[in-house]
């Protein structure tokens, strides 16, 4: 891939892109399979390489179906950047966007001008919009989000959105996110529905995801959705022989892997849990559309497993977790090596914290795992690995 604010130096976020693609993958599979060879099944014999299949990757440029791009200059010249960079450089032209993304993005500084919407001077605190958020679908339809520090430029805003929804009608929804405080996040608390639908569906893999403004989804959705393919697999393999086999998706999020599961073993029991009960309503209403059998609840994973446990039925036949960087904690680690739950599916965006999860359940060892190349370009690392109880010595 060539990105002329790279070779120009306005931005450096893909710190990778001047090595060919062949060797980032090479190097970075190597650092994971590394980290992780210690609790493979059978480590000691240091010739089980066979657990590691090929790596999961997508297109090296248009895959990103989420945009974070701050907000420079002035009304009247709005800059589009990237956050924590200066914003010298307009980068709505950015090669990993896919199609259509970059017409929202100017469509997005055309509204600013005729709202006069002043951007947020971080050195100053003054100004209102502080960024501006797109969610891509495959199928070409985008959810516009526009981070203000409060609420007094939304008259103007919506005075002069339907120029914008008629100039894009790709466009199928519109959020104010109301973010008053002056730190790092990128986004508030507080979400104002502006226009269109509630959520947007998100072709992933062999289903669609119904995101909502707040709700976590993947960026590359190509790779997210052969990460929810495999994870379906393996359970395939895993209870080929069981009747109505009980599977539970911790970290459930928007239900990727819990909606692939259900769609490829009707008989299964199915349930995914998630803190967030935006992103719940978002898998409930993919599994209505789809038709697919799945259960989701609103509820603390960890929490909610335990819990579960101790009920009549007892723990499942598979766990699948899927947590945030910080990994599933000692809590959750702790139960799952007592629980006597044989086969494990663990998604991981944190390399790091997945061995150090693994190391406080020492009876579950690895026996498959592929390196998952999410974010090309860039050091970030994810891998799924399937893990199987193992008698400890």
């Amino acid at each position: 891939m060539r990105c002329h604010h790279f070779e120009s130096g306005e931005c450096r976020s893909c710190t990778l892109l001047d090595l060919p693609r062949p060797r980032q993958l090479a190097e970075g599979r190597e650092r994971v399979e590394s980290l992780l060879t210690p609790y493979l099944a059978g480590a000691d014999q240091l010739t089980d390489s066979a657990a590691w299949q090929d790596p999961i990757v997508g297109a090296e440029q248009g895959f990103r179906a989420r945009g974070k791009m701050a907000v420079g200059g002035t009304a009247q010249a709005p800059i589009l950047g990237l956050p924590g960079q200066a914003l010298s450089a307009d980068l709505c032209d950015c090669p990993l966007y896919p199609a259509g993304v970059e017409e929202v993005l100017e469509g997005a500084k055309a509204l600013i001008r005729r709202a006069q919407v002043p951007p947020y001077d971080v050195a100053r605190r003054r100004g209102e919009l502080k960024n501006v958020l797109v969610t891509a679908s495959p199928d070409g339809e985008h959810l516009l989000r526009l981070v203000l520090r409060s609420e007094k430029p939304l008259g103007r805003i919506r005075e002069h959105l339907p120029a914008l929804l008629a100039a894009h009608p790709s466009v199928v929804a519109v959020t104010a996110n109301i973010h008053p405080d002056h730190t790092t996040k990128v986004e508030g608390e507080r979400e104002i529905h502006l226009a269109g639908a509630e959520s947007i569906a998100v072709r992933t893999g062999d289903v669609a995801l119904f995101s909502r403004p707040q709700s976590f989804l993947q960026t590359n959705t190509e790779v997210a959705g052969d990460l929810y393919r495999q994870a379906a697999t393996w359970i395939g393999e895993i209870v080929t022989e069981r009747e109505a086999p009980r599977i539970w998706d911790l970290y459930c999020g928007l239900g990727g892997f819990a909606l692939h599961i259900a769609r490829a073993l009707p008989a299964a029991r199915v349930i995914g849990v998630e803190v967030s009960a935006q992103a719940i309503d978002g898998a409930r209403e993919a599994s209505a559309a789809q038709s697919i059998p799945a259960t989701f609840l609103a509820d603390d994973a960890t929490a909610w497993a335990i819990r579960e446990a101790a009920g009549e039925a007892g723990p499942p036949d598979v766990v699948v977790v899927n947590p945030p960087r910080r990994g599933i904690g000692s809590e959750l680690a702790a139960w799952l090596e007592g629980s006597g739950v044989a086969d494990v599916i663990y998604s991981s965006c944190n390399p790091a914290t997945l061995a150090a999860d693994l190391a406080a359940m020492p009876s579950l060892r690895i026996t498959a795992g592929r390196f998952v190349d999410m974010f090309p370009h860039t050091e970030h690392a994810e891998v799924i690995v399937r893990l199987r109880r193992t008698p400890t010595t």
